[in-house]
């Protein structure tokens, strides 16, 4: 019965009742009603729900067959040496290019080898408090209070600890927020790494100049540029997928873009393990042709 091999799947990789609810798309009861044969519902249409819940957990196995582990290109390894100066001189640093080259999984990387950075990631809606209190929980300190407050608590915190701040998407962050950057580092003497898209070197030196003082600590500006060289690109590939056969229809789609590189190697492997026939150029050039240009 199809209720007996969903108990099966869940017991198997420790699943509770309330997140296969939250992936069926159906309530907790109904869930365990149906885990003991006892729902008096729609079972076919559970049954159905449940058959396409196996069919994306199949297309996630095959994602395991594709190697999406880190790879140090050329990029990674100027960006990894921006972010240890920044680190181990205290120093403000930033590292800015286009979207999709790969600034993320640096800033990541080092977090990973590093236990002693600290890694935050902004969105639109970051004020200079959420930012301070994103801050706050990831050094280990009280979120609480007024932004001078978290300010004192965050630079309590972080002095004499020779940690490093990365803050990620940072193009995002009000010259307020900016601000606060600054008076981190200042303040608590670690060193900083702001990464994101080339308007972030705009902003640092704001639209009346009044971030004077925070640009005028930058060290180094590591500039990505607007695509990776082909020999990244090539490691890129090779590394996913094992061989550098499909380097060349590979390079070509994805126009310098790491990004794209990734989706477009992505749907490829995924298309040949589902459907049992072996990586081609063909399929390559298929799935390039359905890319977002």
């Amino acid at each position: 019965m199809k209720s007996q091999q969903l108990k099966s799947f869940m017991e198997e990789n420790r699943i509770q009742q309330k997140q296969m609810a939250q992936m069926l798309g159906v309530s907790v009861a109904t869930v365990s009603l149906y885990l003991r044969g006892e729902y008096n519902g729609d079972v076919s249409e559970i049954d159905r729900k449940v058959d396409e819940m196996f069919e994306r957990q199949k297309a996630k196995v095959v994602e395991a067959k594709y190697n999406a582990g880190f790879v140090p290109t050329l990029a990674a390894k100027r960006g990894m040496e921006v972010m240890r100066f920044a680190h181990v001189e205290g120093e403000i640093n930033v590292i800015f290019g286009a979207a999709g080259l790969g600034k993320t999984q640096m800033l990541k990387q080092y977090a990973k080898q590093n236990s002693s950075a600290v890694l935050i990631e902004v969105d639109p809606s970051c004020t200079p408090k959420v930012l301070l209190r994103k801050i706050a929980e990831a050094v280990g300190a009280t979120a609480r209070g007024v932004n001078n407050e978290l300010l004192d608590i965050i630079v309590s915190k972080l002095k004499g600890s020779e940690r490093l701040l990365m803050i990620d998407e940072a193009e995002l962050l009000s010259t307020r927020s900016l601000e606060f950057i600054r008076r981190i580092h200042d303040l608590a003497g670690v060193g900083v790494v702001l990464a994101g898209m080339p308007r972030l070197l705009v902003n640092l030196k704001g639209k009346n100049n009044e971030l004077a003082q925070l640009y005028s600590r930058v060290g180094f500006a590591c500039d990505l540029g607007n695509a990776l060289p082909d020999d990244d690109l090539a490691m890129l590939a090779k590394s996913a997928l094992g061989t550098d056969e499909f380097n060349a229809p590979l390079l070509k789609a994805c126009k310098g873009n790491a990004r794209r590189l990734s989706k477009l190697m992505r749907g490829v492997v995924r298309s040949s393990e589902i459907n049992g026939v072996p990586i081609s150029a063909e399929l390559v050039e298929r799935y390039a042709g359905m890319l977002i240009s």
